[in-house]
C-alpha cells in the first residue's frame, strides 16, 4: 500500500419546526427474527401478532411491527442500475431482498480427511434443493472468501463448490490419542522407569501447549471471519441463517494433567465467543453449526441440550489425554453461539447437509418482529424472552440484544484496520452506500469523477442544542490485480439540498472527487465508516464498468 489516508466528514442535521415526535431521542427500534415450530418440528406459518409475547427485564414489550417471512420468493433477479451507478443495497445485488442462507465451508478447523467427503455430500444435496431456495457459499481457510454469492441456481452452486480449491490449514494439531498410545508402549518397554515417565510426560505436555496455541489462533481467526460475514449480511433484512460446516472451535484450553501441576493451566475463551455471538445476533444472524466429524456417539445435541465428553481408557497419561480431548471439544462453543443467535447445533450425523436442510426449512416458519426500547442505551446485553400463546407451538429466537452505546469520543482506525477493510473479500453492508462514477469528458485520459453518499439512517447522530452530528471517515482505494493499492484523501463537503432543515436526506452525506486513475487499477473500493459506532459500508466499482472512461481524453 503506497499511502493510507482518511477524510473526516461532518454530517449536520438540524431539527425542523415540525411537532415533536412520539418517542424520545433515546428511543430505538429493537428488531429480531424467530422461527415457529409445531411439536413435530414443522414450520408454523399462520401466527398472528397478538399470539406473540416479548419480555425484557421482566417487562412486557408491545410489538411495534410483525411480519411473516416464510412465503416463497419469486426468484427475481436483482434490479439493474443505470450505467455509472453503483450501490451495496441488497435490491441491487445478487440474492433475495429478504432472508438468506449463507453456507460456510470451514477447512481451517476441519480434519483434512473430512474435507473432500463433506464437499461431496454437499454437492449431492444441492442437486435436490428447491429452486426458490437462495444460498450463498463461503470458504473459511486462512481467511474468509466468497465462493458464490446468493443465487437460486443450484447447478452454479454445485459447480463452484466442486471446482473450489479448499486448501488445508497451515497448521494442524497433533493426534493426542496416537501420541499417548506410543508413549504408553514406550513406557511398557522400559518397565515403567520413572525417568522415562518424566521424559514422556514433558514431551506430551509440550505437545499440549502446541495444540493449545494452534487452537487459539484458529479460534481468533474464525470469530473474526464470522463477524466479517455478519457485517456483510447486515444489510439484508429478515432472517440470516449461517450454516457453518466444519470441526468447530474450542472455548476451553486445558494444558498439563487436567490443568494441575507446574506445567498445567486452564484458560477460558467463553467471553470472546459470547461477545462475537452477540455481535452476530445484533446483525440478525442465526448460527447453525454442523460438526463435520460425523458419528461420534449415541447422543444428538441441539442448541438447547447439554452434553459432556465421554472419556474412555486408562493409563499413565490418561489425565493429559482427557485434558486435550476436552480442549478440542467444539460443542460448548457451538452451543453457546447457537443459543445466543437463535440457531442450532447438529452433530453425531454422517450427513453434513442436515444443517443446510434444517436452516432452509426454518426459513419457512420465520417471522420478523420489533419493539421500541425507550431507555438510554447502556452498552450491555439485554436478554429477551419470546413466547407464543398458541398451544403446541414453540419458538427458536436469539437470546437478546445489545443496547449499543457508542463511545463519547470518536476513534480513528489504524493502518492495519484500513488495510483489512480494503482487502477483505467479503464487503460490509452495515452502512448503505450509493455512488456514481464516470469518465470526465474533456479531461486527461483515465480521469474519473466520483460522487458517493451514505444513507444517514445507519449513522449515529450526537445531539447538541437541537442539532445532530455524525462523524464519518471516507477511504477511496484503487486496487490492482498485483495487489498494489493507492488510497486517496480529500476534504469532503456536506450537502443540504434546498436548505431543508427538517429532515436528513441521503444527499446530506455526500463525498465528491475528481482524479486520474493510476495505471493498472482494476477496482475502486469506497469505504465509509461511522467513527462513533465503528460500523462501515463498502461499495466496489469495477473500472471496466465506468462509462465514458475510454473517451475521457484531451
Amino acid at each position: 500500500m503506497k499511502v493510507l489516508c482518511v477524510v473526516a466528514l461532518a454530517v449536520l442535521v438540524v431539527r425542523g419546526q415540525e411537532p415533536a415526535p412520539t418517542f424520545r431521542a433515546t428511543t430505538r427500534l429493537v428488531e429480531f427474527t424467530f422461527v415457529a415450530l409445531d411439536k413435530a418440528g414443522r414450520p408454523v406459518t399462520d401466527l398472528k401478532k397478538e399470539e406473540i409475547q416479548v419480555q425484557e427485564k421482566g417487562k412486557r414489550r408491545p410489538l411495534a411491527f410483525f411480519r411473516f417471512e416464510g412465503e416463497e420468493k419469486d426468484g427475481k433477479q436483482p434490479l439493474a442500475l443505470p450505467a455509472g451507478l453503483f450501490s451495496n443495497r441488497v435490491e441491487f445485488t445478487p440474492g433475495p431482498p429478504r432472508n438468506v442462507t449463507a453456507l460456510v465451508l470451514d477447512t481451517l478447523n476441519t480434519n483434512p480427511s473430512d474435507i473432500l467427503w463433506v464437499r461431496a455430500q454437499l454437492t449431492r444435496y444441492l442437486k435436490a434443493l428447491a429452486p426458490a431456495t437462495r444460498v450463498a457459499v463461503y470458504h473459511l481457510g486462512s481467511k474468509l472468501s466468497i465462493l458464490h454469492e446468493f443465487t437460486g441456481n443450484v447447478e452454479e452452486l454445485r459447480a463452484r463448490i466442486a471446482k473450489a480449491g479448499l486448501a488445508l490449514p497451515p497448521q494442524q494439531t497433533t493426534d493426542m490419542d496416537s501420541t499417548v498410545r506410543d508413549a504408553e508402549e514406550m513406557l511398557r518397554i522400559f518397565n515403567n522407569d520413572p525417568r522415562v515417565l518424566e521424559m514422556l510426560t514433558i514431551q506430551i505436555e509440550n505437545e499440549m501447549q502446541f495444540n493449545a496455541s494452534v487452537r487459539q489462533r484458529k479460534m481468533e481467526t474464525t470469530l473474526a471471519a464470522l463477524e466479517a460475514l455478519g457485517r456483510h449480511l447486515s444489510g439484508v433484512p429478515g432472517r440470516k441463517n449461517l450454516v457453518w460446516i466444519g470441526g468447530g472451535i474450542s472455548m476451553l484450553s486445558i494444558t498439563g494433567a487436567m490443568g494441575f501441576g507446574a506445567r498445567g493451566g486452564i484458560q477460558s475463551f467463553e467471553s470472546a465467543v459470547r461477545a462475537s455471538s452477540q455481535r452476530l445476533a445484533q446483525e440478525g444472524v442465526a448460527v447453525y453449526f454442523v460438526n463435520s466429524r460425523g458419528l461420534q456417539g449415541d447422543v444428538t445435541y441441539s442448541a438447547s441440550a447439554g452434553g459432556s465428553p465421554t472419556i474412555r481408557g486408562r493409563g499413565s497419561f490418561e489425565r493429559q489425554r482427557q485434558a486435550d480431548e476436552i480442549s478440542a471439544d467444539p460443542y460448548p462453543a457451538a452451543s453457546a453461539m447457537a443459543s445466543i443467535t437463535g440457531g442450532r447445533v447438529i452433530q453425531n450425523t454422517n450427513d453434513p447437509s442436515a444443517g443446510l436442510r434444517l436452516a432452509t426449512a426454518d426459513v419457512k416458519g420465520s417471522y420478523t418482529a420489533g419493539f421500541y426500547a425507550e431507555e438510554e442505551p447502556d452498552g450491555k446485553w439485554h436478554n429477551l424472552k419470546v413466547q407464543v400463546t398458541r398451544p403446541g407451538v414453540r419458538v427458536e429466537a436469539r437470546e437478546g440484544f445489545l443496547a449499543e452505546k457508542p463511545p463519547k469520543q470518536t476513534s480513528n482506525w489504524t493502518t492495519e484496520e484500513w488495510r483489512s477493510a480494503i482487502h477483505n473479500p467479503v464487503p460490509s453492508t452495515a452502512l448503505v452506500i450509493d455512488a456514481r462514477c464516470e469518465g470526465m469528458a474533456g479531461a486527461e485520459k483515465g480521469t474519473v469523477g466520483l460522487t458517493a453518499q451514505v444513507e444517514p439512517a445507519g449513522l449515529y447522530f450526537q445531539m447538541k442544542d437541537g442539532d445532530g452530528q455524525a462523524q464519518v471517515e471516507i477511504c477511496v482505494a484503487e486496487k490492482a490485480p498485483t495487489g498494489e493499492v493507492v488510497v486517496h484523501t480529500e476534504e469532503g463537503s456536506v450537502a443540504m439540498p434546498g436548505g431543508d432543515r427538517r429532515r436528513v436526506g441521503p444527499e446530506s452525506a455526500r463525498y465528491q472527487r475528481v482524479w486520474k486513475l493510476s495505471g493498472g487499477a482494476q477496482t475502486i473500493r469506497v469505504i465509509i465508516r461511522d467513527k462513533l459506532t465503528g460500523k462501515y459500508g463498502v461499495v466496489d466499482i469495477p473500472v471496466t464498468g465506468i462509462p465514458n472512461l475510454a473517451a475521457a481524453a484531451k
